[in-house]
């Protein structure tokens, strides 16, 4: 995947003989990225920590009648 951004507001393009470091990263599966220094980040897993949550609240508003005020609380 790569990604390209263009800034309006930046008016000058800065030269490569003036950089003087780069940081490289990888995204992946295993863990969410790792920079070209082997600092990793895990993957956050935030679907995961909130599943069981999730289905008891798509159980409830699924007992409601759908369109109604309380189908409307229980989502």
């Amino acid at each position: 995947m790569s990604f390209s951004l263009e800034d309006k507001s930046v008016p000058n393009l800065i030269s490569t003989d003036n950089i003087k470091t780069a940081v490289g990263i990888d995204v992946g599966l295993k863990e969410f990225l790792t920079t070209n220094t082997g600092e990793t980040v895990p993957v956050p897993n935030f679907y995961r920590k909130a599943q069981s949550n999730l289905a008891r609240k798509q159980g409830q508003a699924d007992r409601k009648e759908i369109g109604s005020n309380n189908w409307k609380k229980a989502l």
